[in-house]
């Protein structure tokens, strides 16, 4: 390295950088985040020395059409392009909205330059960030949703041979858990239904539709062709394995009948037309009315807990959501002590130990197994 040390600057506690800029033929000073007290201070202030002087002397020998400006903008337009990758689009724009700021911050102009240690500071860096309307902090699996949004981009970049590997990818880190989903209560049914008289006309079509079948918020908008008033089915195109998508017919609820019947009649091909970021809309919506503990997942979420509330076999409740797996399909239950009257009554036992449930037939059970 042809110049890079560390040295203390006067009423500074922390390690400052010199390293030789070849671009500008210059050495530079940076302040680090390392603190003179910490023992592995020093040393870490040096290794970020001498990682700033080898970045400057990639970038001189890189070509510009492999600087990110140059190509990560086009190619995410190209990949995801389409009505049907729209929000796919949307999202990984926006990771890369992050990135890009981070990485022109940390002086990282182009792939090859990109470390294993900066993704790690790439997810300490996003999470102190707050949101812009929330002012909440940015937690740790937007960041590692962001992180695998990179990962595409830095494999794109080996395809091109702008980088011989990324350490984008098997970080290792886990995701944290996700926050568990209530049901929602006929209280707050009704007083949801109340507020969307006053909203536009997709919020309560897709509110209704989910919540007497328990379809996820983009499987509300679905062609009005896939219902039939006749034989009281419903086809919903569900999201399903390795990006496929999963195909199924279930009965048409009674509750949203006339809902359909009014939509074929006033001529529309679709139940509803979605915004981009429904669901952001829907998270306005709940903190708006004083339920900001809902989300619009809830309305699953409240569609299964109520069918095993009713003791519906849950082979039938599966099929009725569109569940493939068992698994999935039990996290989504939110069953209360009370719910479990049946389950308590069906091994009672009397004073002298014999079963109470006498006559020759079964002890009553529920239909889901906790």
């Amino acid at each position: 390295m042809k110049y890079a040390c560390v040295f203390e600057r006067q009423n500074s506690r922390h390690w400052y950088i010199v390293f030789w800029d070849p671009l500008k033929q210059k050495r530079v000073q940076r302040a680090t985040s390392f603190t003179i007290d910490d023992p592995q201070g020093k040393r870490k202030a040096m290794e970020m020395a001498q990682e700033r002087s080898k970045i400057a002397s990639i970038d001189k020998e890189a070509g510009t059409n492999e600087r990110w400006e140059s190509w990560v903008e086009d190619f995410l337009d190209a990949r995801y392009a389409g009505p049907t990758r729209l929000k796919t689009h949307v999202r990984m724009k926006a990771a890369w909205s992050q990135w890009s700021l981070f990485l022109a911050e940390q002086a990282v102009p182009i792939p090859r330059a990109l470390t294993y240690n900066h993704v790690l500071s790439f997810i300490a860096w996003r999470t102190g960030q707050k949101r812009t309307v929330a002012k909440t902090l940015i937690k740790k699996n937007t960041a590692l949703t962001d992180t695998k949004g990179m990962s595409v981009v830095m494999r794109e970049a080996i395809r091109r041979g702008f980088a011989t590997h990324s350490p984008c990818e098997r970080l290792g880190i886990p995701r944290d858990p996700p926050a568990e989903k209530p049901a929602i209560t006929d209280e707050e049914v009704a007083k949801i239904r109340e507020a969307l008289r006053t909203k536009p006309e997709w919020m309560s079509t897709c509110f209704e539709i989910a919540m007497h079948q328990g379809c996820r918020l983009s499987e509300t908008s679905l062609p009005l062709s896939n219902v039939s008033l006749e034989t009281n089915e419903i086809q919903f195109k569900a999201k399903g394995r390795n990006g496929e998508p999963h195909v199924f017919t279930t009965y048409l609820h009674e509750g949203i009948r006339p809902l359909i019947a009014r939509l074929k009649a006033s001529g529309r091909k679709t139940t509803c037309d979605l915004p981009v970021m429904a669901a952001k809309e829907w998270h306005f919506f709940f903190k708006e009315i004083g339920l900001a503990h809902l989300c619009f997942h809830c309305t699953r979420v409240s569609v299964v807990t109520r069918m095993a509330r009713a003791g519906v076999p849950i082979a039938k409740a599966m099929r009725f959501v569109g569940h493939a797996n068992l698994l999935v399909h039990k996290i989504y239950q939110r069953l209360a002590p009370e719910d479990l009257e049946c389950a308590a009554a069906a091994v009672s036992f009397s004073s002298d130990g014999s079963p109470q449930n006498q006559g020759g037939g079964r002890a009553t059970t529920t239909a889901y197994p906790m």
